[in-house]
């Protein structure tokens, strides 16, 4: 089976060292330009000690994209700092998720690793305190329609984006790890008990298993396209700590509890397949018999990370696959009609 080069790559570092022509790294700098993964190649070879063997040229890429890391990494510890005085005083957990979590806890994912914003879970009922305390801190909420506000607080699992008002910081207000809309009935409650507090901060992380979780679920259970390489592998190096920690068949009795078995056990999977990594034998009994495979999905990941006519027919499915994950039929044709409408108004509107 073909897999793109930057899977390859991450699958075996020494082997693709070896044998990488000048136009097979020539595509690979393309391609890890355009993912933002430049920055996590230096990390793997540097982690590998085989950075100083690579071509010169590959060396002097590697090397801009992890300057621009570091410049990335020390602006979002800037900004957690921020974040202490408003969210220091909250009764309540506030617990970091995602690539903030990443580097809190200072994961190999997080190497070279870059964000886009911060992303933030509290309690439904304390969404609202919440939402306060980052307005007196200089974050405010954009103007958008009353639908829109009804879609994000109603059917979705996250407050609309905050942005702050000088620095320009993104921030992304959970409530929840997966839309409303799609019914899911995902036990939120079980990780905040998993979370811990980061030394020397009131900001909480959750376990690394729920952020395993909340990558496949994300992976899984949207329709999202572009990042499918760059989110396999976050989810490939999560395994990695999963596995070296012995942590795999707890990852799989948290999933069962919080009720997302289904993207788990088909990331693990496909893990496993594309990165060929040797799951525990009580694993991969587990998940041979599991009655949460779903090869049919596996598939269409596959042939979406080649090209032509099968790619786009399997890009079509997923993202209509995603959808119906992310919404009931009833919910997403409602929406459809909605944001239609409210189109079509602004299309026509006087003056």
């Amino acid at each position: 089976m073909l897999v793109p080069l930057p899977i390859a790559c991450f699958r075996d570092p020494e082997t693709f060292a070896a044998n990488a022509t000048a136009p097979c790294w020539t595509d690979l700098l393309q391609q890890a330009r355009s993912l933002g993964l430049t920055a996590q190649l230096h990390a793997l070879f540097a982690r590998h000690q085989l950075l100083q063997s690579l071509p010169e040229t590959v060396q002097k890429h590697f090397a801009w994209g992890w300057r621009y890391y570091q410049k990335q990494r020390g602006s979002l510890f800037y900004e957690l700092m921020q974040l202490e005085p408003c969210l220091g005083r909250a009764d309540y957990p506030c617990v970091l998720l995602k690539g903030a979590a990443y580097q809190a806890l200072g994961l190999t994912v997080s190497e070279g690793r870059l964000y886009s914003d911060i992303d933030l879970l509290v309690r439904r009922p304390q969404l609202s305190d919440c939402k306060d305390r980052l307005f007196f801190a200089g974050f405010f909420e954009p103007a958008i329609s009353a639908y829109d506000k009804h879609f994000y607080l109603e059917l979705s699992h996250e407050n609309p984006p905050l942005y702050h008002v000088k620095r320009g910081t993104a921030l992304d207000l959970h409530f929840a790890l997966f839309p409303l809309a799609g019914h899911k009935k995902l036990e939120t409650e079980f990780v905040f008990a998993s979370a811990s507090k980061i030394a020397g901060s009131s900001l909480q992380v959750p376990s690394l298993s729920y952020l395993y979780i909340h990558a496949a679920i994300h992976f899984f259970w949207q329709e999202e396209q572009h990042k499918l390489v760059k989110d396999l592998i976050d989810l490939d190096l999560l395994y990695g700590q999963l596995a070296e920690q012995n942590l795999l068949l707890q990852l799989l009795d948290d999933a069962e509890q919080f009720g997302a078995l289904e993207p788990t056990v088909n990331t693990l999977l496909l893990v496993q397949s594309l990165f060929k990594r040797a799951l525990p034998a009580e694993v991969t009994a587990l998940l041979t018999n599991s009655p949460y495979r779903r090869d049919v999905a596996r598939m269409l990941v596959l042939w979406q990370l080649g090209s032509g006519p099968r790619a786009s027919l399997a890009g079509a499915l997923w993202y209509l696959r995603g959808y119906h994950h992310k919404m009931h039929w009833r919910a997403l044709l409602h929406h459809i009609w909605v944001k239609g409408k409210l189109a079509w108004q602004q299309r026509h509107k006087p003056g």
